[in-house]
């Protein structure tokens, strides 16, 4: 149990410090060629799934709803991390080198999750085959990074708790 609780707080800080990264990266994707830079969702994703939370449970209040809608970043950066870490024994993650792989693999996941899946199927951005390849490198490139550096403390983690 003392393990796992280990491995939940590396991934859990592996997903927020790889969110800060991105969230900070993600306004220089604008200085890249235009052919390369990704597609811009048509509504803040956050902003979606809070007003239709709302439609649920009822109007928040204008500083609750901005909170919510500024914490959603962070909460879908960290939880797939988190998600890596409490799988990570059934995934055989006892080595760095397999950690940061699957990481990497995490990464590539998430954006396809959502460039891929979600946002076009809610109608936040077209679907992928009608947005051109290059305008994907970018994010895709970026979330794989993101992946990559989420799983660095797992994968210390790892390594502490195997030796």
């Amino acid at each position: 149990m003392r393990n796992l609780l280990i491995k939940l707080a590396a991934g859990a800080v592996g997903g927020a410090v790889a969110t800060a990264i991105l969230t900070k990266a993600l306004p220089m994707s604008a200085k890249l060629p235009k052919r390369f830079q990704p597609m811009s969702p048509k509504k803040d994703p956050g902003e979606f799934l809070v007003s239709h939370g709302e439609r649920l449970i009822g109007r928040l209040s204008p500083k609750m709803h901005r909170r919510a809608v500024q914490s959603m970043p962070w909460v879908y950066g960290t939880s797939w991390p988190l998600g890596l870490a409490a799988l990570s024994g059934l995934l055989r993650l006892r080595s760095p080198g397999r950690t940061i792989a699957a990481g990497a693999i995490l990464g590539a996941l998430v954006w396809a999750i959502g460039f891929e899946g979600w946002l076009p199927a809610v109608g936040l951005l077209p679907f992928a085959h009608r947005i051109p390849l290059k305008k994907h490198t970018s994010g895709l490139v970026s979330h794989v990074a993101y992946g990559t550096i989420a799983a660095l403390p797992l994968a210390i983690a790892t390594k502490r708790i195997e030796a």
